[in-house]
């Protein structure tokens, strides 16, 4: 501490004071020796007092040298002698200011806490309101969640409102539609039946695009005699209803293809008189189910047995063949269920030679030509009565 103190002290300005000092105390010194010998005196006074008043001098002149040096070496004894009062008035302006400056400071800091305070006071309402945000969260996404099935069930209900107003309309209308056939059927005036076959052919393998619009073309004017002949109309009158797109994909799906198919032609509702007629094309695989001759049924009747009845047992016969050729893939009438049908006169004069017959006989029904799955089943009837062959053709 005391070598940093020595070093920081001027030594240059002190060794000038004292050089300077000792140079003119010796002069003036020397000056009041010479004037005291000569005994010279100044402003009429003694010679001693003239002495004393060179020394006094020689200090003044000591003094001001010490001034003029200190003020040539050392800026900072400048400022002090020339500068002191702007230097206080500085310090004073800086007082002031730095005294502003603290009260602005306190002033701030009280700010900065009032602020720190409410801002803590602000996190402390934040995090009240997040618990209860979080509380408030599981209500809110159950809340939600309620609202989105309550939506889905009411558009549910909105949708099954709409297919029951839907089904009611529907149902209204064919409840109206079966009222008008009904109405139509009392009264005798249906054209023809909902499913009832108007017509149906044959397309043979590798048929031209043409052949089978021709064949389609042929079906059509079937329906229309079918029609004509129960209405009493004719066929030109008669107005069939097609899907024009349906009877082009039915005539691709038959056009050119390996296997024999067959083409039905349906009426899709029922229709009165004077009414066009909806209609539809059935179109399925046709393969060889019979061949001309082939048995389909036989069975021995014995014409001595009490409960016999010849009409009810080739009623029954008729009944199995029938059902027979159902099971064989025999395409049954989609409206009368039957693959066939014996004319009354053949039924009839069969039923007759049963009744003529005596002891047991044997009924037998073949194909009577080649039958496919389309149908129909044409039969050939052939009773014997001991030696006698009876056969009937359907």
């Amino acid at each position: 501490m005391q070598v940093q103190i020595l070093s920081d002290m001027n030594w240059r300005l002190i060794l000038t004071l004292i050089i300077v000092s000792g140079v003119l105390a010796y002069l003036g010194d020397v000056l009041g020796m010479r004037i005291g010998k000569k005994r010279i005196s100044l402003f009429g006074l003694r010679p001693r007092d003239t002495s004393r008043l060179i020394t006094a001098i020689t200090g003044m002149v000591i003094s001001i040298a010490i001034l003029i040096t200190m003020t040539i070496i050392s800026e900072n004894v400048r400022t002090a002698l020339f500068s002191m009062k702007f230097i206080q008035g500085q310090l004073q302006s800086l007082t002031r200011e730095l005294q502003e400056s603290r009260s602005e400071s306190q002033l701030m800091s009280l700010t900065l806490l009032d602020s720190e305070k409410r801002l803590r006071e602000q996190q402390e309402g934040l995090v009240a309101v997040q618990e209860d945000l979080a509380m408030i969260q599981p209500k809110l996404e159950e809340a939600q969640e309620n609202l989105s099935r309550t939506r889905k069930e009411k558009e549910q209900l909105e949708f099954e409102k709409e297919a029951l107003s839907d089904s009611v309309e529907s149902l209204k209308e064919e409840s109206e539609s079966l009222r008008k056939g009904l109405i139509q059927i009392r009264s005798g005036r249906i054209a023809v039946f909902a499913g009832e076959i108007l017509g149906q052919s044959a397309i043979e393998p590798m048929s031209s695009r043409d052949d089978v619009e021709g064949v389609f073309q042929e079906l059509r004017r079937q329906a229309e005699y079918v029609v004509g002949a129960r209405t009493g109309l004719s066929p030109e009158e008669i107005v069939l209803a097609v899907d024009l797109e349906k009877e082009m994909e039915a005539i691709d799906g038959c056009a050119g293809q390996a296997n024999r198919k067959f083409v039905r032609i349906l009426a899709l509702a029922n229709a009165i008189f004077g009414e066009d007629i909806r209609i539809d094309y059935e179109v399925k695989e046709s393969f060889l189910v019979y061949r001309k001759g082939e048995v389909l049924f036989r069975q021995s009747v014995d014409r001595d047995s009490a409960s016999y009845d010849p009409e009810s047992e080739l009623h029954l016969m008729l009944r199995l063949v029938n059902r027979k050729a159902i099971q064989d893939s025999i395409v049954p009438d989609p409206f009368t269920g039957k693959v066939g049908a014996l004319d009354a006169t053949d039924f009839y004069e069969a039923v007759d030679i049963l009744q003529k017959s005596g002891g047991r006989v044997n009924v037998e029904v073949s194909a009577a030509e080649d039958i496919y799955t389309e149908g129909p089943v044409r039969i050939t009837l052939s009773i014997r009565p001991e030696d006698v062959e009876i056969q009937r053709e359907d």
